[in-house]
């Protein structure tokens, strides 16, 4: 018995200056997996992205783009607390979320901008007209021979002068499929600032198809990123770029008309070669 009870102790580590030995250190718990709020917040993110420039119909991006910047909130929080792998995707879903509803409100705010501006002119035209009927009637005639039918490659939209400049093949998109560059001169003819992305509906078709709009990681040579949107005074002419997703090189034609004009009476239209 007392053998038993001189016997030595099992020294599990050093002792704590009290005696007492301390907890053993239990090791923190992995990562359960990827975020699926990181996931579900980058598919709602992309849609909304894509759908917000697009009138009327970019409504739903912004929705889409609030759900997926909840979902990227949840999924970054998750993420840094270690509860979840993912954390550069629930910061892509995140940017992606932010610049859908950024876009959207643009868009709209263009729109509502070039409303306000079309009811003023219709105003003016009104006053003008009480004043001067013979004068209006004038006008009236010559403004309806420029503003209406199909006008190749230049002519006169509503509110701006437009000439369809050139097209040419230009470099890859960001998931690398061929592009065409459009180039558009045009002249401001209202009283106000104004830019082209408010007054003009550019379309590129081929094969009877309207060619989505070409996103570019790298600028190709002769692209201006800014220029659709950049306003110009009254009577001010300027240059626009735009890039256009080529479906094959068969040949293309570019429709230019008033953006809010959904029957098209005026429209500045030309073919080009690829």
């Amino acid at each position: 018995m007392s053998e038993f009870n001189n016997a030595p102790i099992p020294n599990d580590g050093p002792a704590a200056p009290n005696g007492m030995r301390p907890a053993p250190i239990m090791p923190s718990p992995a990562p359960q997996g990827t975020t699926v709020c990181g996931i579900v917040g980058v598919v709602f993110g992309a849609l909304g992205l894509v759908l917000s420039f697009i009138p009327i119909i970019n409504n739903i991006a912004a929705i889409f783009g609030l759900v997926g910047a909840v979902l990227a909130i949840v999924a970054i929080v998750g993420t840094f607390r270690g509860k979840k792998r993912g954390k550069a995707l629930s910061i892509v879903a995140a940017v992606l979320s932010v610049l859908a509803i950024v876009i959207t409100l643009a868009m709209q705010s263009a729109a509502s901008k070039a409303l306000d501006d079309i009811t003023g002119t219709s105003t003016s035209q009104s006053s003008s007209a009480d004043a001067d009927k013979d004068a209006k009637t004038d006008d009236s005639t010559k403004t309806d021979t420029k503003a209406k039918g199909e006008q190749d490659m230049e002519g006169d939209l509503t509110d701006m002068h437009v000439k369809i400049v050139s097209a040419v093949r230009s470099g890859n998109d960001y998931n690398n499929q061929p592009t065409v560059l459009v180039t558009y001169e045009w002249t401001n003819t209202t009283d106000k600032n104004n830019s082209f992305a408010v007054l003009a509906n550019p379309k590129v078709f081929q094969n009877g198809r309207e060619l989505d709009t070409a996103m570019y990681l790298d600028n190709p040579e002769g692209y201006d990123s800014g220029s659709y949107l950049s306003e110009l005074q009254p009577g001010a002419t300027g240059t626009v770029t735009l890039g256009y997703v080529l479906k094959d090189d068969s040949e293309i034609t570019v429709d230019v008309t008033n953006l809010l004009d959904f029957s098209d009476t005026a429209k500045v239209t030309y073919k080009f070669a690829i």
